[in-house]
């Protein structure tokens, strides 16, 4: 690796760290947390569907991979020794930095769990209407035209 290729080690190390921050995280965070916090769920829900759990979990796991694979092997091609290795280098350093997110135990997991996979949960018997009427009724909510109820009008 000459001087020259310095820079392109930087550049390339920039860019294997953006693309497993940006999309092979993902991938992780959905095998390695999304999976025991659906096994989780089915234990303490029985209704909730875990085929489609599942299905989803396998999408966005299998996607992620795919295109790191593809970016990978297209660096790996085309790219000279210094730039693959800065690759390497950005895409490990990524993942590294990042393995305290993968735990299922994590609360930014369990939170964005909770929204990903909130339509796999069995549909509840209140209505939206009803409960936004509910905490209407409650007080210290906005109405549906935007006036506070809570000084009485």
């Amino acid at each position: 690796m000459s001087f020259n290729d310095v820079p392109f080690f930087f550049g390339s190390a920039a860019g294997g760290f953006i693309l497993m921050a940006a999309v092979g995280i993902q991938a992780a965070v959905a095998l390695f947390s999304s999976i025991p916090l659906t096994r989780r769920r089915k234990e303490t829900c029985p209704d909730f569907n875990i085929r489609a759990a599942y299905r989803r979990i396998a999408q966005v796991s299998s996607l992620s991979i795919i295109l790191c694979a593809v970016v990978t092997a297209l660096v790996i091609h085309f790219g000279s020794t210094g730039i693959i290795a800065g690759y390497g280098l950005g895409f490990i350093l990524a993942f590294a930095l990042n393995l305290k997110r993968m735990s299922p135990n994590n609360e930014q997991n369990r939170k964005s769990y909770e929204e990903s996979y909130a339509d796999c949960y069995p549909a509840s018997d209140a209505t939206p209407d009803d409960t936004a009427a509910h905490k209407r009724a409650v007080g210290g909510f906005e109405s549906a035209e935007g006036e506070d109820s809570s000084d009485g009008q």
